[in-house]
């Protein structure tokens, strides 16, 4: 189940023009999310998420910013608190782009996101993301290419609940709006786990992106997009894949 959360937007300096941060927007449903498809797992007392992706080859006929992450926290209103690490996959310009990153969002500071400099990355690349708590109130990010085997981590405090964990494919909240998708085509994630155990997914705990209704002639006119479907759990309960199926609606966050 993912109720809805209310979590601060787009309102500081930005590190980039595009001024990008991951929070979860308010659902239409429990399956139902306006930026956020995959898994999110709830519970309490979680000190580590991690998985591996293969880096989405983007298509370059709808422009969007999209995101591919793991993390922990975010998903209820009584936790607005969200560690993360994953990848950027955008299209501007009929260019795509695509990079590794960090971010950590608290009730007082939704804090852009910041490059991993260090570790490039490119489309077909097998890369793993891992957030994981260490000691005296410390958590470290870590982003790995498994491919190209270059890696790099940030460790800072982080004081959230952690009362969810998750594996999610995103339409990306830029600049106060969350973007329309770019075709990213397929994800799969794989090797899942939580508390370094395998999570045993449930298809209940599954999430898939749907547009907010659009407004026509200053009336609510159009429906919601589905933007994307979140597959059942494989039979061994810690993979899933995510298939994009329409760009979808830009929106205020």
């Amino acid at each position: 189940m993912v109720p809805a959360v209310a979590v601060p937007s787009g309102t500081a300096a930005a590190a980039r023009s595009a001024f990008a941060v991951h929070a979860m927007n308010e659902p239409h449903a429990a399956t139902q999310s306006r930026n956020w498809s995959g898994y999110v797992k709830p519970g309490s007392g979680f000190t580590s998420a991690v998985g591996s992706f293969r880096v989405p080859t983007l298509l370059t006929a709808y422009p969007g910013y999209s995101s591919t992450w793991v993390g922990i926290g975010g998903a209820s209103s009584a936790d607005r608190y969200l560690i993360q690490t994953g990848i950027e996959a955008d299209v501007v310009g009929g260019r795509a782009s695509y990079y590794a990153w960090w971010e950590v969002i608290t009730p007082t500071n939704a804090a852009p996101e910041v490059r991993f400099t260090t570790v490039p990355v490119k489309p077909g690349d097998s890369v793993t993301a891992k957030v994981a708590k260490g000691s005296s109130g410390y958590w470290t990010m870590t982003f790995v290419n498994n491919t190209t085997r270059k890696s790099a981590y940030k460790t800072v405090a982080f004081s959230g609940p952690a009362k969810s964990a998750e594996w999610i494919e995103e339409d990306t909240d830029v600049n106060g709006y969350i973007s329309t998708a770019p075709d990213w085509q397929y994800v799969l994630f794989t090797g899942c786990a939580v508390n370094n155990v395998n999570p045993g997914l449930v298809s209940s705990e599954a999430v898939n992106i749907v547009s907010a209704p659009g407004v026509l002639g200053g009336l609510l006119g159009q429906g919601p997009i589905q933007e994307d479907v979140t597959s059942n759990p494989t039979s061994t309960k810690n993979s899933f894949s995510v298939k994009w199926l329409a760009t979808g609606r830009r929106s205020r966050a």
